[in-house]
């Protein structure tokens, strides 16, 4: 995926799952929506090709496998 423009799911406590990029608004809520429990709670939020949370885990990803 071209990660110039991109959605994040960020919810409002630390998760795994908020590093994972979606290519519109629409499809991250739709999986937002599907994933959620009751108590929690997200936004979604617009990146572009500075994204850190894309940089933070291609960094840890690119670590675990030439460790």
């Amino acid at each position: 995926m071209n990660l110039v423009i991109h959605y994040h799911i960020c919810w409002a406590f630390d998760s795994p799952l908020d590093w994972q990029p979606f290519q519109t608004k629409e499809e991250a809520t739709e999986v937002a929506r599907r994933i959620k429990k009751p108590a929690e709670s997200y936004t979604i939020v617009e990146r572009d090709g500075g994204c850190e949370r894309c940089r933070e885990f291609n960094s840890k990803a690119f670590s675990a496998v030439t460790e």
